[in-house]
């Protein structure tokens, strides 16, 4: 019973439960105002629910993809942001898990691997931190070959990764590894096959999961709200390609 309280307690009196419970309040006070307070009030709790994100974010991350047939050139990891004050692993969360997949990858395959994005002074601390720590065959290098790292660092969208990485090739349609989050998978892909690329998908930094008490699926929650968000920035990125006709 203390157990299911405190799970209450805490989905309507922290964001973004509150916001919800203050919504409410407002539509037993404020009657001319009621029925908009009602309406934001379900908005935000379905978009902070679980059911909902996962409704949003799973055709992301199982979207199924054609097989390239070709053997890969390298390995390209897409930048995920960075946390500056970290003094150990810079890159965001799923930066790193990008970059651990990208690296076993590498050293798996004997390929190359290319970080793509605008972190790059975090990404060359990250991935020599973790070179170092796992002694793995790798050394920075300027052009792509085996047993080194590359780092494109000029992009700072998922349109300027795949633009500024096809500079690092010399083909006209190099064959890739492409490691990305599963939710950002489908618009990189489709932006890397613009520039001509080959790709092998390789998905990491999946963000769904499953609840093992399900009657705290519908409970508004900050962490299902930004699930709710990332699939809805995603779904406006793939429709700005369409309208750019790519």
């Amino acid at each position: 019973m203390i157990f299911v309280i405190s799970k209450l307690v805490t989905a309507f009196f922290l964001p973004p439960g509150l916001f919800i419970t203050l919504l409410l309040i407002g539509a037993y006070f404020l009657r001319r105002l009621r029925k908009l307070c009602i309406f934001l009030a379900l908005f935000i709790w379905l978009l902070s629910s679980h059911f909902v994100a996962k409704a949003l974010l799973e055709p992301l991350e199982d979207m199924p993809f054609p097989t390239n047939p070709k053997t890969a050139e390298a390995v390209v990891v897409l930048g995920g942001g960075y946390v500056s004050k970290d003094p150990t692993l810079p890159l965001s969360a799923s930066g790193t898990k990008r970059l651990l997949w990208g690296l076993k990858l590498a050293v798996e395959k004997n390929l190359p691997l290319v970080y793509t994005g605008y972190e790059n002074s975090y990404a060359r601390k990250s991935l020599q931190t973790l070179i170092q720590a796992f002694n793995l065959p790798l050394q920075e290098c300027t052009h792509l070959q085996k047993g080194c790292f590359v780092i494109e660092g000029k992009s700072k969208d998922t349109y300027e990764n795949a633009k500024f990485t096809k500079e690092l090739f010399a083909s006209k349609h190099p064959s890739i590894i492409l490691v990305t989050s599963a939710f950002h998978m489908p618009r990189s892909y489709q932006l890397f096959s613009h520039f001509g690329f080959a790709i092998t998908p390789s998905r990491c930094d999946y963000q769904l999961s499953s609840l093992t008490f399900k009657w705290r699926a519908v409970l508004p929650s900050m962490d299902e709200l930004h699930k709710s968000y990332t699939a809805l920035h995603e779904y406006l990125g793939l429709l700005s390609l369409k309208l750019r006709g790519i």
